[in-house]
C-alpha cells in the first residue's frame, strides 16, 4: 500500500479486497478439508489435530497405528506452510520499513544546514511491524518446535511434550487477540495523544468503542436528580409579575 501509494478508496475496491482475502481462505480450505476424508484428525492430549492414533504410536513399535496414516506428513506440510507464511510476513514488514525510511531520507535534502533529521515514521512503522510479526509468530512458536523435532525424527520426552502442549493450548487461541491489539494500538495511541486529560482506561474504552455504561447511567441519574430540584416557579427577574408555574 505504501509502495504503490494506494488511497483508502482504492483499498475498498472489490478487486483489491479479493486479492487480499481470497488466497488465505483458499489455502486454508485446501490444507484443512482433505484430511477429513483420510481420518487424519485424531485426539491428542488437549485437542484434535493432524496425528496418528493412538497418540505417539509411530514412536512405539509395540502399539499399532489404527488411524491417520501419513497424518504426520500432512502435519509437517501444514506447519511448513505456516512457517513460510510467517517468514513472508517478516520480510514484507522489513520491506515496508525500508520503503518508509527511503521516503523520509529523500526529504533530507530539503532540510536546512544543521536541522535535525526526523525518522519518526520509520520508527513507528518498525515497532508496528515488530508487534505484527510477533502477534503471528508467538502463537505458533510451540508448533514450530514440534515441527523441528519431527523433521529431525526425534521424539520429545514426556515432560517436554506436556510443557509444549500446555504452551500451545495457551498461546494458539491468542492469535486473534494479538491481531486485535496490533490493529487497535495505533488508534489508541493517536486518541491518547489528543486526549491527555483522559485516563488510559478511558482511552482504551473509547478506542474499542465500548463506552463506559456505568458512567453514562450515573450521568443520566444525576441529570434526573437535578431536574427534580428545579424551582416550580420561574422567576424572570421582574418581581414575580411574569412568573408562571412549570
Amino acid at each position: 500500500m505504501v509502495r504503490r501509494g494506494w488511497s483508502k478508496n482504492q483499498l475498498k475496491s472489490n478487486k483489491i479486497r479479493a486479492a487480499f482475502l481470497l488466497p488465505p481462505v483458499i489455502a486454508a480450505l485446501l490444507t484443512s478439508v482433505p484430511p477429513l476424508f483420510y481420518q487424519m484428525y485424531n485426539p491428542t492430549l488437549f485437542q484434535c489435530s493432524l496425528n496418528q492414533y493412538p497418540n505417539d504410536c509411530e514412536n512405539n513399535p509395540q502399539v499399532a497405528c489404527t488411524r491417520g496414516e501419513n497424518a504426520l506428513i500432512a502435519q509437517q506440510v501444514s506447519l511448513m506452510y505456516a512457517l513460510v507464511c510467517n517468514f513472508i510476513v517478516i520480510i514484507f514488514m522489513a520491506l515496508l520499513v525500508f520503503s518508509v525510511y527511503s521516503q523520509e531520507k529523500k526529504s533530507d535534502k530539503y532540510l536546512s544546514k544543521g536541522q535535525e533529521k526526523h525518522r519518526d515514521n520509520t520508527t513507528s512503522t518498525a515497532w508496528q511491524g515488530v508487534r505484527y510479526a510477533g502477534a503471528l509468530t508467538i502463537p505458533y512458536l510451540p508448533l514450530y518446535v514440534f515441527l523441528g523435532y519431527t523433521l529431525k525424527h526425534r521424539a520429545m520426552g514426556n515432560t517436554q511434550s506436556v510443557f509444549w502442549l500446555y504452551l500451545n493450548a495457551i498461546l494458539t487461541p491468542l492469535l486473534g487477540f494479538n491481531n486485535a491489539c496490533v490493529y487497535f494500538y495505533p488508534r489508541y495511541k493517536a486518541h491518547r495523544k489528543s486526549n491527555e486529560d483522559k485516563s488510559k482506561f478511558r482511552c482504551v474504552s473509547d478506542t474499542l468503542g465500548i463506552g463506559l455504561p456505568w458512567k453514562s447511567s450515573w450521568t443520566s441519574r444525576a441529570n434526573s436528580d437535578s431536574n427534580l430540584t428545579e424551582p416550580l416557579v420561574d422567576d424572570s427577574g421582574d418581581g414575580g409579575r411574569s412568573g408562571h408555574v412549570i
